[in-house]
């Protein structure tokens, strides 16, 4: 049997009544009741829920701003917010644009790195606000946010064109971060994303070159006169690093006495927020994620590679390096901007006759090598700086397949009908 309300009471003249909270004398006021009538219980229960209905936004909203008084946790843009009617008007007014640029800059923009800041603010200049921006807080629905996702999926893109699931997907993470901060601090009661539907992800298989293909690639860059950046092109061969790794890289991080090279920043390019000059700049900043730090054994191949490299860079300049010098360094004695090394890759590509591809694939291609010779998987997430090993093992399972495949022939038979 259904638990009768608590709110509901029988009268001496035998008729239902039912009381109800309209509101708050003020923020740390009583509440202000009205009461409905009915015949039967039934009745009474019925009236008395659509009268709570009419009232509930008001009441909650209300609701709300007692806690927040009491917690005191108006902070941001409720700071500028004194008596209990100015605050109710914040909260009913306070667009979804506004808490973007809020949560941003208040909240996210000291404790994330410059690129991911970066891309931060063109998500939510480039797509957030200018198609769902205008909506009050209050206002949002799973609804409202799907139809964001439908656009996102078909005209996210420039050109009109959708947006990959995977981009979907990091660009819904952010708009969920912030409203769910918004739900902590009680802007809103709950956060429209969590009902909302996102594409599913697909797995795309990794590009990488085939073993003749690394072979010719190999023979041009150890027989070419720009050194420098050849060396970095067949380091990431040998070794899977980034290229902002790479470029990043300091001598004071290539430990020659254990044979181990030490992976610690990275290059990146960030948002200047100049109103004139260059609207980007390249920083030497921590590396993409925790996960990222590592160290990287040599083997005996690159260990003479790299040392007979350093002795021609000593050499080059007259000993004038120290544990802060670049590795691959540019003429002005700094780091070389990662574009160049890509236009210099295609180059190359081309002199050896192998296919057009990113450098990114590089890495791929030495994943893809090492999990062909059995290197344990665990071994090969920390080399590659993956955050576990289950990223590794997805990512490069069609080399363990075809090296399965391998060893099952060896016990290959005959069969005859």
């Amino acid at each position: 049997m259904k638990e009768q309300r608590r709110n509901i009471y029988k009268r001496k003249d035998n008729r239902y009544e039912g009381r109800y909270i309209v509101g708050y004398e003020s923020v740390y006021g009583k509440a202000i009741y009205r009461s409905v009538y009915a015949h039967t219980y039934e009745e009474a229960v019925e009236v008395l829920e659509e009268a709570e209905e009419r009232v509930h936004e008001e009441v909650e909203l209300q609701r709300l701003l007692r806690r927040q008084k009491t917690q005191q946790q108006t902070t941001g843009i409720l700071q500028r917010a004194f008596s209990h009617d100015e605050m109710l008007k914040v909260v009913r007014t306070l667009t979804l644009q506004e808490w973007m640029i809020e949560w941003l800059e208040g909240h996210k923009r000291n404790t994330i790195r410059p690129t991911s800041y970066m891309r931060y603010y063109n998500v939510i200049y480039k797509h957030i606000i200018p198609q769902i921006g205008s909506y009050n807080l209050l206002e949002l629905t799973p609804d409202i946010i799907q139809k964001f996702v439908k656009y996102l999926c078909e005209d996210g893109k420039n050109d009109d064109t959708g947006l990959s699931p995977a981009t979907v997907r990091s660009y819904m993470m952010i708009l969920k971060s912030a409203l769910e901060l918004a739900v902590d601090q009680e802007l809103m009661i709950k956060n429209p994303c969590r009902k909302v539907s996102l594409p599913p992800k697909r797995f795309h298989k990794p590009v990488y070159l085939e073993p003749d293909e690394c072979k010719r690639l190999e023979y041009v860059l150890l027989h070419t006169d720009d050194n420098p950046k050849s060396v970095a092109i067949l380091l990431a061969l040998k070794t899977g690093m980034r290229l902002g790794e790479l470029a990043a890289l300091k001598w004071g991080d290539v430990d020659f006495s254990n044979r181990v090279i030490h992976v610690r920043h990275s290059v990146q390019r960030v948002k200047t927020f100049e109103p004139e000059g260059p609207k980007t700049k390249l920083v030497v900043s921590e590396t993409k994620t925790t996960n990222s730090v590592r160290d990287i054994p040599m083997n005996n191949g690159q260990y003479e590679y790299l040392k007979a490299y350093h002795r021609m860079v000593v050499a080059d300049s007259w000993g004038n390096i120290n544990e802060n010098t670049f590795v691959f360094q540019n003429q002005s004695g700094s780091f070389i901007d990662p574009r160049v090394y890509q236009q210099y890759f295609k180059v190359v590509l081309k002199k050896a006759k192998v296919k057009e591809v990113n450098f990114h694939a590089l890495r791929h291609t030495f994943a893809t090598i090492a999990a062909s010779k059995n290197m344990q998987i665990s071994v090969l997430s920390r080399i590659l700086g993956h955050s576990n090993a289950a990223l590794t093992l997805q990512l490069y399972i069609h080399s363990i397949t075809n090296q399965d495949r391998a060893e099952m022939s060896k016990v290959d038979w005959e069969y005859s009908a």
